[in-house]
């Protein structure tokens, strides 16, 4: 009984975790602090980007830009990844991955080998978020348990 009520919380954990983040909405359309510098205009490194989730065509999508007249990089949302996943995932044609994190925040992360996506290596990674707190708590280190953690 104990063996299986332990696969039981096992199973359910993501869910349990990642619940309230089922269905992307509007709420993710704010400015986002970041772990790591990008580039930003005229190619100046920046600690903040604008996300904003809607619909481009057909295709759910959340547009990440250094500012409000920048060109953006468009993140189409995988509903069945999602689904699988337990909260909103994002994924670019250039190979990176948005994955929700909490209710204010999102990783992104490329895996090294594009062909057989091995989620315990990747070769770029960073953290966004709304509060700059969480920002400054999280590392490198974190974001792999992370990624490590939901890719079981």
């Amino acid at each position: 009984m104990k063996t299986l009520l332990k696969y039981f919380f096992i199973v359910l954990t993501p869910y349990f975790l990642f619940s309230q983040n089922e269905i992307p909405t509007k709420t993710i359309n704010v400015t986002y602090h970041l772990l790591e510098a990008e580039r930003g205009i005229g190619n100046k490194p920046t600690k903040t980007k604008i996300f904003q989730y809607g619909t481009f065509g057909k295709d759910k999508v959340l547009a990440i830009a250094a500012c409000k007249k920048c060109i953006a990089a468009i993140y189409k949302y995988k509903e069945k990844e999602s689904k699988e996943l337990g909260s909103p995932f994002f994924y670019s044609d250039i190979g990176l991955f948005m994955i929700t994190y909490d209710n204010e925040s999102f990783v992104m992360v490329m895996p090294s080998n594009k062909e057989n996506a091995d989620w315990t290596d990747f070769s770029f990674s960073n953290f966004y978020s709304k509060s700059k707190a969480k920002v400054n708590m999280m590392t490198q280190q974190k974001i792999k348990k992370f990624i490590i953690k939901i890719s079981e």
